[in-house]
């Protein structure tokens, strides 16, 4: 072969070295695929996050109403010993009242002398000492002379009419009433036995 072919020859071959790489299809599809791969985790961990989401929110309403039930059981034992303390201190009151009546009642129509004046005072101490006690677990005697007369806590023994009453009036106490009131509660432990006054019909 002559030189001048051999030239003419090298022209018409094509060119394998050095030649640009063409595209491959099969390596287009392998990033696709990892795309979507990556789209397919992004996906999955928000999916997660929101059920993360759900079960704290779930555990925090949980415990809301587990606080809101403990607070409700806090008020209302609370309320129960109260409810219970009362009840035990009215009814030892209820029984004491009429040793307290007799002991309002010493003295009366008794002339204090000298000897017995000491004997007089002490009495009154032991019966003021009785009713402080009283107060203190919100225990009142009540004695209605002058006041309206409440059919809730009094009791009409006697009555009189008369034209200087323009309503019914509580002129005299016979035996005085105990209330127990704490805040705007109040229970009539034995209401006042009184003489109203009455307008005339």
């Amino acid at each position: 072969m002559s030189e001048q072919e051999h030239i003419e020859q090298e022209k018409v071959e094509p060119q394998t070295e050095g030649e640009p790489n063409q595209p491959n299809s099969e390596e287009g599809s392998g990033n696709e695929n990892t795309i979507d791969e990556k789209d397919a985790k992004i996906q999955q961990l928000e999916n997660e996050l929101q059920k993360s989401k759900e079960e704290v929110q779930s555990l925090k309403d949980s415990w809301l109403r587990e606080r809101a039930d403990f607070q409700n059981y806090k008020k209302r034992t609370a309320s129960e010993f109260i409810a219970i303390k009362r009840n035990v201190v009215t009814d030892f009151v209820t029984k004491l009242m009429n040793s307290l009546d007799n002991l309002d009642r010493v003295g009366i129509g008794v002339e204090v002398t000298e000897g017995l004046k000491p004997f007089m005072d002490g009495i009154e101490m032991i019966r003021k000492e009785f009713y402080s006690v009283l107060e203190r677990e919100n225990i009142k005697k009540y004695s209605p002379t002058g006041e309206a007369f409440d059919h809730k806590s009094m009791e009409a023994i006697m009555s009189e009419e008369s034209d200087e009453y323009s309503e019914e009036k509580v002129i005299e106490v016979y035996q005085a009433g105990y209330i127990f009131q704490e805040n705007e509660e109040m229970q009539v432990l034995r209401p006042a036995r009184v003489k109203v006054g009455k307008p005339k019909s």
